[in-house]
């Protein structure tokens, strides 16, 4: 204390009252409530009961006084020094709020009780300072414990006063870090235990959806959040929650199912506010039975037609009509009301199998009296297949339109003759109800080209025509628009060649006589060599290409006419 300190110093009344054994009463560290006597720049003398006022720099003023000290204030302070020689006792406002402080700091730290404090600035990239029951005690606040219902902007936070748990305490070191991420962390726990309390299995409450996942809905019950997995949503099986059905933010009643403290975890339900609709399913609906349900759903195999709430059948593709979709949404569409027939239900495995065609009379009983064999029909290609075409002929009834029976030539693909969707006209060549088939025929109703070339030629017959195709056993002619006949290698010269395509090329028109026909295979075989030897005819060689014997005959009449002209 300077000199002009101690100068005004005067002697007190009880300081007349004590003697010098009285300083032994007092020890460092002590708290006294004093008088304030005298304040000036230098510090502040204050009447603790000693012979002389203790001295208090200014720097030992505990912070957040409304008004400046006057002479008569009481204070509570702390001996922070005891000069015996001098006679002289130094104390400290702010030591003394520190210690009585920091003792309600431990006993919060202690407890893990709440304490409050005011965020003065930020310690950057780091957290911020906070001083503590307005105290200054300062503490620090790392800024990954601000908690997510503060700003992180110094300049909305400065000057506010926050709970907090303190996190470490050390009173030698004047080390103090707090957390209101635990202070909320813990109003959470304190929220949880009294929820856990209250609530019990079978108890129907009242929550608000926070969220939806596909495993099911959480639902807030007061603070904590129960799930409603997606099996408790309803009696029937869903794979994911009915995006339709509930949304974030409603209001919704549930029944408690469990509760688990250790887990901390609610289970809840939803469909368990209603009794199960599948016991006594099968005797509300015997199989037989014909009720009217709505289209929920469509997959490949069938269309699923809910019968009543939480109860859905399915109707197998194969039992949607008495056609033939290739998939439901042929028939049916989601929403639409439809009349169906109980075929089985299945309690156990909550299952139930239903039938639209069933409600309508099947075409295929009369169908031979319909479509009898030999009758013309008409109907639309609906589909082509390797083999052939499908033909819808009515609802529920379609034929088929085998490839060979497409026309009399050959067919590469049926996509050559027909398209689908295109209305054709064909024979009916085969009608069985029993098997639910029928076979039409294109070219039933068409000439065989076949039999007016046999009755236009003969074995022995001159032809002539372009060269279609070159093979390395021969070459294909064509004689007339639908048939054509096969030249071998060796029948193109009398010359040795490797291949057609040494003499011949494509589109060449040359002449050729007919050494053969296949009336079974509807083979034509010819030969360029020798067109005009009759007695070619004549030969074992033709006799192995299946030449008959009316054939011959017929052939030698025609050489006889062609010579007797030349001559």
């Amino acid at each position: 204390m300077s000199e002009e300190l101690k100068e005004t110093t005067e002697p007190s009344q009880m300081e007349a009252l004590l003697d010098d054994q009285d300083v032994l009463t007092y020890s460092r560290g002590d708290i006294l409530r004093g008088r304030v006597v005298q304040v000036n720049d230098q510090g502040v003398l204050v009447d603790i009961g000693y012979k002389s006022e203790a001295l208090m720099k200014p720097t030992e003023l505990a912070p957040f006084h409304k008004a400046p000290l006057q002479p008569g204030d009481e204070i509570e302070v702390l001996i922070t020094y005891i000069d015996e020689e001098e006679g002289t006792i130094h104390v400290s406002e702010k030591a003394a709020l520190y210690e009585k402080r920091i003792s309600e700091l431990e006993r919060a730290y202690r407890n893990r009780l709440p304490i409050t404090g005011t965020i003065e600035d930020e310690v950057k990239d780091a957290g911020y300072h906070v001083n503590l029951l307005k105290s200054g005690i300062r503490a620090f606040l790392p800024g990954s414990h601000l908690g997510d219902d503060l700003p992180p902007n110094i300049e909305e936070l400065r000057g506010k006063e926050v709970p907090f748990i303190i996190l470490e305490l050390d009173r030698r070191e004047r080390n103090l870090v707090v957390s209101h991420r635990e202070y909320l962390k813990e109003l959470e726990r304190q929220r949880k235990e009294e929820l856990f309390n209250k609530l019990q299995p079978g108890q129907v409450i009242e929550g608000t959806i926070k969220s939806i996942v596909d495993f099911g809905i959480f639902v807030d019950v007061g603070g904590f959040e129960g799930l409603v997995h997606r099996s408790e949503i309803s009696w029937k099986d869903i794979p994911v929650v009915p995006p339709n059905t509930y949304k974030v933010g409603d209001k919704i009643t549930v029944k408690v199912l469990g509760v688990d403290r250790q887990k901390e975890r609610i289970s809840l339900s939803i469909k368990q506010l209603r009794p199960d609709p599948w016991i006594g399913l099968k005797q509300r609906y015997p199989a037989g039975t014909k009720t009217t349900g709505t289209v929920v759903s469509l997959t490949d195999f069938g269309a699923f037609v809910r019968i009543e709430e939480d109860v859905e059948g399915l109707v197998h593709i194969s039992e949607l009509s008495w056609g033939y979709p290739e998939h439901p949404k042929e028939v049916v569409k989601v929403g639409q009301q439809v009349e169906v027939v109980v075929l089985d239900v299945n309690e156990q495995e909550r299952r139930v199998s239903l039938s639209m065609k069933r409600t309508q009379p099947d075409p295929w009983e009369k169908i031979e009296e319909k479509y009898p064999e030999g009758s013309i029909v008409k109907g639309r290609v609906t589909k082509l297949a390797d083999f052939g075409a499908f033909v819808y002929l009515e609802e529920g009834v379609e034929a088929l339109l085998h490839i060979s029976e497409m026309s009399w030539d050959k067919v590469n693909k049926p996509s050559d003759v027909v398209k689908e969707g295109q209305e054709i006209t064909a024979k009916v060549i085969k009608s069985d109800a029993s098997k639910r088939k029928i076979r039409l025929s294109l070219k039933e109703l068409q000439e065989d080209p076949w039999h007016k070339f046999l009755e236009n030629y003969s074995v022995g017959s001159i032809v002539e025509g372009p060269i279609t195709q070159l093979k390395e056993f021969g070459a294909f002619m064509k004689i007339t628009e639908d048939v054509e006949g096969l030249i071998h290698v060796s029948e193109i010269t009398d010359e040795r060649i490797s291949t057609p395509a040494d003499v011949l090329q494509v589109g060449q028109v040359v002449k050729a006589r007919i050494i053969g026909i296949n009336e079974e295979k509807r083979q034509v075989r010819l030969s360029m060599r020798n067109l005009h030897r009759q007695e070619h005819l004549l030969t074992s060689d033709a006799g192995r290409e299946g030449i008959t014997m009316g054939e011959r005959v017929k052939g030698l009449k025609e050489l006889l006419k062609e010579s007797e002209s030349s001559s």
